[in-house]
Order: structure tokens, then sequence, then C-alpha cells
């Protein structure tokens, strides 16, 4: 089934652009459901425990829940040091797809082995700012390359904490 986009040449920058936004879109959407999934599986695992009172939502909330349960809960102590470097590594990917996901196209070709996105953050109530936020050609096979790790570590380690807990039941 052909996907074609009106007025995009193929091959052009713009065709470019729209791959690895794409990408970055599905791949984060499969990454960050693979952290809710854990989320969920705690959240069954530890029905009434104090600390599962809501479930977060947004990605910000969710690293800081998790950070919670692995320092706190005797049963998660053991994957504490490889948790806290896996939601840092979210964070960090996180706000770079927020960035681009959420920012506007500023050009529609590369300049300076750059794609420009203008990205308008809310200071305060009554202060909004603007910034350039890049895609560059240079960090592109890097970040595609984390957003495929994290996939995969997130994954990995859901799969050992819910191991781990039924194995205890």
């Amino acid at each position: 089934m052909p996907f074609d986009l009106p007025g995009v040449k193929s091959g052009s920058d713009l065709e470019t652009l729209f791959k690895a936004i794409g990408f970055v879109v599905v791949q984060w959407g499969q990454t960050e459901q693979n952290l809710d999934l854990m989320i969920v599986g705690l959240f069954s695992y530890y029905k009434g425990h104090p600390l599962f009172v809501q479930r977060p939502r947004n990605l910000a909330p969710k690293v800081k829940f998790l950070r919670e349960c692995f320092q706190k809960l005797p049963e998660l102590k053991q994957f504490q040091t490889e948790s806290e470097s896996l939601l840092t590594r979210f964070l960090k990917a996180g706000e770079k797809r927020n960035d681009l996901v959420h920012g506007g196209i500023a050009e529609l070709s590369i300049k300076d082995g750059a794609f420009v996105f203008l990205k308008l953050d809310v200071v305060t109530k009554e202060r909004h700012s603007i910034r350039r936020v890049f895609l560059c050609d240079s960090e592109w096979p890097a970040f595609r390359k984390e957003l495929q790790g994290l996939g995969k570590d997130v994954q990995s380690l859901s799969q050992r904490v819910r191991e781990s807990l039924i194995l205890r039941k």
C-alpha cells in the first residue's frame, strides 16, 4: 500500500525529514509503551502498597515513580543501578524527542547539515520563549541507535523485573 506524500518529491530533504521524524514517533511510542507496561505490572504486583496510588501519565513522573520503586522496594533493589542508567537515558532521549515532535519545522531543507525546528517553550503562564532545535546529519545515527537501544533495554529490564516478582509469589 503506497503512502504518497503530496508535494513531497521522492529522495528529497523533506522526504528524509518525514522519514526521520516518523521513525522517532514510532520508535518512541513502542519504547515508552514498554516503560508503561513495567509500571502496570508493578501496580498489579504491589496492589494496595502506599507507593502505588496513582499511575503516572507523562515521562518525567514515570521516571520519578520508577526511581522511587527501585530505591524503596527491596524486591527491586537488584535492578537499581541498571534502572537508574536506563531512566537517565530515557529523560535525555525524551528531551530530544519532544523538541523534534513538538517543534515546528523552520526550514524545509537541510541547512549546514541539519534540519532546523523552532520550539516554543512555556516558561510561565505569561511568558514563552522560542529556541532553535537541530536534527543534525552527524547526530542522527547515534540518536537513532539510542532510541532502538532504549526499546530493547527497557523491554529486557521489564521482563526480568516481571520474572523476578513472579518467582517471589
